[in-house]
């Protein structure tokens, strides 16, 4: 139900959806201008071997797809490994403006998004990205620090599995099963990932208190409806890692900003189900949570006796 919720809010909110996206193209281009000092240090090296790692990761399509994978994973870990060789300055440089700032300058974005959705969900007001940007900067800064450094043991464990996974050589595990397994694993990875930060942002909005009374309250939120919080979880994850395992890692362009999209509206949207407050999905339309609705019913039987 969240799901579909999530879905109508965002058709209904396209145009915020936009300007987000807008944003994350602007930031996208900030960090690439940043990396050119890196990029053309190591511009051989991605020359050498970025053409194996692209044919590795072309998907289904692309046929041998576990043989693939694994090529692109011992790829992936030689170059970095060879870029701290050639210039470890700039390797470091590298990731910070990857794993650090860009990150750090997406969750403002985020927040400011999230204001913007608020906003209509509760009163159908129209805020603009940049009136939402600017009112909520101060929280959305001291969110965006913790969130993105709560986020690099996130990515550690992530790394450290799929580099694990990339030192099994048996060759029947490789071709039959290292897509899925790897599959599982990422799906898995990322929606424990998103649980623990899932009513963070909405908290943060909704009370307006500090960024650690946020994540305490965000989730007890998460734990209300823990099993369809989890299963709605799952299934972005599952669709996410299941478009890429089929079409290849070059989709990632399209599907990065629009999961993050539908993320931010699915972290408002099971935020308002949990704590029972009414919203605006649409126009025209609002929904009562269960635990509203029982409330309400209370209170007529008690207006009728």
């Amino acid at each position: 139900m969240m799901f579909l919720y999530s879905l109508k809010l965002l058709g209904s909110n396209w145009v915020k959806a936009l300007k987000f996206f807008l944003f994350y193209v602007v930031i996208w281009g900030i960090c690439f201008a940043l990396l050119l000092p890196s990029f053309f240090e190591f511009k051989d090296l991605f020359v050498t071997n970025f053409s194996g790692f692209a044919n590795s990761c072309s998907g289904l399509f692309g046929g041998g797809l576990g043989q693939g994978l694994h090529d692109a994973i011992g790829v992936g870990y030689s170059t970095i490994v060879d870029a701290f060789k050639q210039n470890v300055g700039l390797a470091v440089y590298g990731l910070l403006v990857i794993f650090l700032f860009m990150p750090f300058l997406i969750n403002i974005g985020k927040y400011a998004f999230c204001e913007m959705l608020y906003s209509y969900m509760t009163s159908k007001n129209k805020l603009g990205f940049f009136s939402a940007l600017v009112r909520g900067l101060r929280r959305s800064v001291t969110f965006s620090l913790c969130k993105t450094f709560y986020s690099i043991f996130f990515l550690g464990a992530t790394f450290a599995s799929v580099y694990g996974l990339g030192q099994i050589t048996n060759t029947l595990f490789v071709v039959h099963f290292l897509p899925w397994v790897l599959f599982a694993v990422m799906v898995l990875l990322f929606s424990l990932h998103e649980l623990t930060i899932l009513g963070w942002m909405s908290a943060s909005i909704v009370f307006n208190c500090n960024v650690f009374s946020a994540w305490r309250k965000g989730f007890k939120a998460v734990k209300r409806h823990f099993w369809a919080t989890f299963g709605t979880t799952v299934l972005y994850f599952v669709l996410f890692w299941g478009l890429t395992l089929i079409f290849g890692i070059y989709c990632l362009a399209v599907l990065v900003p629009f999961v993050t999209i539908m993320l931010c509206v699915y972290n408002l949207v099971m935020f308002f189900f949990s704590q029972g407050m009414r919203f605006y999905y649409d126009e025209n339309n609002i929904l009562t949570p269960k635990k509203l609705e029982e409330v309400d019913k209370f209170n007529k039987a008690c207006a009728l006796l």
